[in-house]
């Protein structure tokens, strides 16, 4: 027979056991906590080392991107655009519900026929006024049709006369930088019969990173500044890609024999200690030199190689001001 005491005692013991077990689910529980927070944090690292990665190889790729050529030849075959012709499709409609209208028996026993012939008169001039208000979208959609495509026919003329003027109305109609900002801030043309000039305002220093992002042996996040070398090559590599990317897109849509690029940089002129827009470099692009080269492999900088350039550059020092270059 259970005692009073024994009672007291089984209970105690019971409710110690409860606390053990609930004591053992929170340090698991806690355990468990950890753990997730520390592979969300490994998870987190490897995102920010990955978005770096891909914005450092962003900064030095841009003259892999670039818009398809135009054919001038297939826009000059293109066809002018018909004019659309009266639309009568309401109108026919709600006629022939008019002219059949045949009075049944109680249209005449009550005396509403007139009242449904004027019904349906009123439904002829409001499927009129329908079929007017088409055709004047459809019309005004034709003129647009119309002065785009005599725009272009004129500005094909003057690109296989090769007239510069032209050359610069064919890239106000693409508008191909009309957002320049991963190339730079502000783009200037000079048009020649069989060449062009560009002044490419390059982005700042402030473009660049100027620390790297690596993950440690743990997972953690690792961030330390970058090397002034490393800073001054990224810099480098992303004014001659963007020097390469303006070249190609120009050719994309001009028949030219080549584009002289000159990648203007506030520098501090040592005359007077002001900070200046000058050049930093200055290349002529042929496009069947560009067009040899494999775009995908090639290291920016050092394929200015294969052109007629200016540059003086040094690793810890970064860019010094040149002169346009010339073609003798």
């Amino acid at each position: 027979m259970t005692t009073l005491k024994g009672a007291i005692r089984s209970y105690g013991a019971a409710v110690r056991r409860m606390e053990r077990e609930q004591q053992r689910q929170a340090r698991e529980a806690a355990k468990r906590f950890k753990e997730q927070q520390k592979l969300q944090e490994i998870k987190n690292a490897q995102q920010a080392v990955s978005d770096w990665q891909s914005y450092v190889e962003t900064i030095q790729s841009v003259h892999k991107n670039c818009t398809a050529p135009i054919d001038w030849q297939q826009i000059e075959n293109t066809e002018r655009p018909n004019e659309p012709t009266p639309i009568t499709k309401y109108e026919i409609i709600a006629k022939n519900k008019l002219d059949n209208f045949k009075p049944s028996f109680f249209d005449k026993l009550f005396g509403s026929t007139q009242k449904k012939i004027n019904k349906l008169s009123k439904q002829l001039d409001q499927a009129i006024e329908k079929d007017k208000k088409e055709f004047d979208i459809a019309y005004k959609e034709y003129l647009d049709e119309l002065n785009n495509w005599q725009e272009l026919q004129e500005i094909t003329t003057g690109i296989k006369k090769r007239e510069s003027d032209s050359y610069k109305k064919a890239l106000q109609y693409f508008d191909p930088f009309s957002d320049i900002g991963e190339l730079g801030t502000k783009i200037n043309f000079n048009f020649d019969q069989n060449h062009i000039d560009i002044d490419l305002h390059v982005n700042s220093l402030d473009v660049i990173p100027d620390y790297e992002l690596k993950q440690t042996s743990t997972g953690k996040l690792s961030k330390k500044s970058m090397p002034k070398s490393r800073f001054n090559e990224l810099y480098q590599d992303h004014i001659c890609s963007s020097s390469i990317r303006v070249a190609r897109e120009v050719f994309a849509y001009l028949p030219i024999d080549y584009a002289r690029i000159n990648a203007l940089a506030k520098i501090v002129n040592t005359k007077t200690g002001h900070l200046e827009e000058q050049p930093i470099l200055s290349v002529i692009f042929p496009p069947q030199t560009i067009e040899n080269l494999n775009l995908d492999t090639i290291d920016p900088s050092d394929s200015m190689q294969n052109f007629v350039h200016n540059m003086s550059f040094n690793k810890t020092k970064g860019f010094s001001v040149v002169k346009k270059v010339e073609l003798n």
